[in-house]
C-alpha cells in the first residue's frame, strides 16, 4: 500500500457535480481522488444552529485541493500518535469557529468523462476528541489510503471526514441562549456541533451521487466522541445512513449535562471573561457572542477544569426528541430498523486518556473520593429524586481491589481498569446483549510508538490500524492487524459481516492480545474472562450500574467541579505519568 512518500504522480482534476458546479481535486497516481474543504453548511452566528451551504457554489466552482479551516480549540499538551505527512498540501490549516463546516471526500477512482452506473458505498467518519479537540481534516483521518485499500479489495468505497464545531462554540447552553435560539426559530439549546453533523449527513444524501456515491449505502462510523455522536444519530431516528460503527463511545461516554448544569458553565464563562454582572442577561449574552474567538477559546481551560477537557451533549429534550437514555437503560438499547447493521467495540486501556484527572490522587484520597461521590445522602449527579444504594462504594472498592495501602502505580492501573469498564466495556456489553444482531469487538494491540503510552492498547490507537495511514511505521504483526481491520471495516460498509454477530454464541472479535499468530480471534465471555465480565455481572446484580457510571464520570471528567461556579482549573499541566510513579504495563510492549 502506498505511503505519502510512495506517491509518484499527483495531478489536479476536475469534476462536474450536479446542482453545485465544477470542483477541482487531487488525483494520486491516477487512482484515488480527493476533494477537500467542501462546505456543507454555514454558521449564521455564534450559538446558532447551522444552515445549509449555498447551492450552487460561488461562480459554480470550488477549489477542493485545500483542507478547510479546523474548528477552534484549546491546546493539547500530549497526543500519543504520530502525524502522517501530506507534503502535497502546502498551506497549514487555519482555525475558525464559523468557517469550519467542511468535509473531505476521497473517491477510489479518478473522475470519468462518461458517468458510470456503478455507485460506490460511502463511509462517513465522525472524529473523537471529547467534543473539544481534533478535526476531520487532520492528517490522521485522511481517507486516501483507506479508499485505495477498498479498491484493492475490489470493494471500492468513498471515504468522507467532516469538521464540526467543538468546545464552547459547539456545545455551550444556557437559558439566555435558549431564548436567543427561539428568537431565530430554533428549538432546544446547545448541541450545535451535533446539528452540524446532521447537516453534513443531509448534504451527503443530496449530493454524494455527483461524486459517484450511493446515498442508500452510507455507513456512519465514529470513534470516541464521534461514537457518541453516531449513537445520538441512531436515537434521533432520521434515516440518513444505513449502517453504523461505534468505536469506543456510546452516548454515556462523555457524560450528559442537564440545562441547569450547562447554566453553571455559562455563568463561569461570563465571570472568567469579566463580563459585568450588572448588565442585563441579554446584554451579557451579547457581550459573550461578540467576545473575540481567541479569548473564548482560551477561556475553556480555566472554566472547564480538567487537563483533558471534555464537553457533553446537553439533555435539552429536543436533540433526540425527548430525554437522553440513562446508563441502565442501555439494557434496552435498540438499533432502528432503517439501520441495517451495527458494529460496536472498545480498546483495552481506554481511560488512560483521562489519566491526568485522577493519577495524582494518593490511595487514601481516592478511596475517600469514591465514598464521597457514592454517599447515599449526597445529591444525585443528574436526578434529584434518586439515591445511591448504601453498599455502592464498598462493593465497587472490593470488586476492583482498591486499598489505601496500594502503591500509586497499582492504584492508578486499578482505577484505569475500573473507569474503562464503567465508561466503555460494561455499557457496550449491555448494548450487545440487547441487540444481539450487532457485531462486537475488542482491540488489545499494544502501541509500538515510543512515548509514555507505548505498550498500551490505548484510546484512539485503533484509528491507526483502521485507516492504514501509518502502516509502514508499524512492526510486522501490527501491519497484519492493520490490513485485517481495514478490510473488516470496508467489508462491513459493503454490506458484509466480517465476523459473526454477538447473537451467534455471544462471541466478540478480539484484535491482537495473546493469540499473536492468528492476529484476531472470536471469543465468548467464558473464553475471555480476564476482560472483567464477572465484575460487570456483579455490578449489574447489585443494581449499581448507574452508580458505577457516575463514579467514573466524576473521576475522569470531574463534572461536579466543572459545574461548580467557584472552581477553576490549575494551569495546563504537561508532566508525564512517570512523575507520579506510574509506568505502562510493560509486558505488552513485547508484542511486535
Amino acid at each position: 500500500m502506498t505511503s505519502a512518500q510512495d506517491v509518484k504522480v499527483i495531478t489536479k482534476v476536475s469534476l462536474n457535480v450536479p446542482e453545485l458546479g465544477e470542483i477541482t481535486g487531487i488525483c494520486f497516481d491516477g487512482k484515488t481522488t480527493q476533494y477537500m474543504g467542501i462546505p456543507y453548511a454555514t454558521v449564521p452566528g455564534r450559538f446558532r444552529r447551522p444552515q445549509p451551504a449555498a447551492v450552487p457554489w460561488p461562480d459554480q466552482k470550488w477549489d477542493g485541493t485545500k483542507v478547510g479551516p479546523f474548528p477552534s480549540q484549546p491546546p493539547r499538551d500530549f497526543y500519543p500518535i504520530p502525524n502522517p505527512s501530506r507534503p502535497w498540501l502546502s498551506d497549514a490549516p487555519t482555525t475558525s469557529s464559523t468557517d469550519c463546516l467542511s468535509m473531505n471526500i476521497s473517491v477510489p477512482s479518478p473522475p470519468s468523462p462518461i458517468p458510470t452506473p456503478q455507485k460506490y458505498p460511502v463511509m462517513l467518519f465522525l472524529h473523537g476528541g471529547a467534543f473539544v479537540y481534533a478535526a476531520g481534516g487532520a492528517a490522521i483521518y485522511d481517507g486516501r489510503i483507506l479508499s485505495e485499500i477498498s479498491a484493492k479489495l475490489d470493494m471500492p468505497t468513498i471515504i468522507i471526514s467532516i469538521n464540526f464545531r467543538l468546545g464552547l462554540f459547539g456545545f455551550l447552553a444556557s437559558e439566555e441562549i435558549r431564548e436567543y435560539n427561539a428568537e431565530h426559530g430554533e428549538d432546544g439549546v446547545g448541541n450545535y456541533g451535533i446539528w452540524d453533523q446532521v447537516d453534513a449527513l443531509r448534504w451527503v444524501q443530496r449530493f454524494i451521487g455527483g461524486f459517484g456515491g450511493d446515498k442508500e449505502r452510507v455507513t456512519l462510523f465514529g470513534q470516541s466522541a464521534g461514537g457518541v455522536s453516531a449513537n445520538i444519530h441512531l436515537l434521533r431516528n432520521e434515516p440518513l445512513f444505513s449502517r453504523a460503527i461505534i468505536q469506543s463511545g456510546l452516548l454515556p461516554l462523555c457524560g450528559v449535562l442537564t440545562p441547569s448544569q450547562y447554566q453553571s458553565i455559562y455563568n463561569k464563562t461570563l465571570t472568567h471573561l469579566a463580563i459585568p454582572s450588572s448588565l442585563s442577561p441579554r446584554e451579557r449574552l451579547l457581550r459573550l457572542i461578540n467576545t473575540p474567538e481567541e479569548a473564548l477559546t482560551a477561556a475553556m481551560v480555566p472554566v472547564l477544569v480538567t487537563p483533558v477537557i471534555t464537553l457533553s451533549p446537553c439533555d435539552d429534550g429536543v436533540l433526540i426528541g425527548g430525554p437522553m437514555p440513562t446508563y441502565s437503560q442501555y439494557s434496552a438499547f435498540a438499533v432502528p430498523p432503517w439501520c441495517g447493521a451495527a458494529m460496536l467495540g472498545d480498546v483495552r486501556h481506554e481511560c488512560v486518556i483521562w489519566n491526568k484527572a485522577f493519577r495524582a490522587l494518593p490511595p487514601t484520597a481516592l478511596v475517600a473520593k469514591i465514598r464521597r461521590v457514592l454517599d447515599p445522602s449526597r445529591p444525585h449527579r443528574r436526578y434529584s429524586n434518586a439515591v445511591y444504594p448504601p453498599t455502592a462504594a464498598q462493593t465497587i472498592i472490593a470488586l476492583y481491589g482498591l486499598r489505601e495501602d496500594m502503591t500509586q502505580n497499582d492504584l492508578f492501573w486499578a482505577t484505569e481498569r475500573m473507569t474503562t469498564d464503567a465508561l466503555y466495556s460494561l455499557v457496550n456489553f449491555k448494548a450487545l446483549r440487547a441487540q444481539p444482531r450487532m457485531l462486537g469487538y475488542h482491540f488489545d494491540v499494544p502501541s509500538p510508538f515510543e512515548n509514555e503510552w507505548g505498550g498500551l492498547a490505548h484510546h484512539s490507537l485503533d484509528n491507526v490500524y483502521v485507516w492504514g495511514l501509518l502502516k509502514e511505521r508499524l512492526p510486522g504483526k501490527h501491519q497484519r492487524v492493520s490490513e485485517l481491520m481495514s478490510k473488516c471495516w470496508v467489508e462491513f460498509a459493503n454490506g458484509k459481516e466480517p465476523w459473526g454477530s454477538f447473537g451467534e454464541g455471544g462471541r466478540v472479535m478480539v484484535f491482537g492480545g495473546e493469540v499473536v499468530e492468528a492476529y484476531s480471534q472470536l471469543r465468548t465471555p467464558e473464553e475471555d474472562r480476564d476482560r472483567g465480565y464477572e465484575r460487570w455481572e456483579a455490578i449489574e446484580k447489585a443494581g449499581l450500574v448507574d452508580a458505577f457510571y457516575d463514579l467514573a464520570v466524576e473521576l475522569c471528567m470531574r463534572q461536579e467541579e466543572i459545574c461548580d461556579e467557584g472552581v477553576v482549573s490549575e494551569a495546563l499541566t504537561v508532566e508525564g505519568m512517570e512523575k507520579y510513579g506510574i509506568v505502562p504495563v510493560g509486558v505488552e510492549r513485547a508484542w511486535s
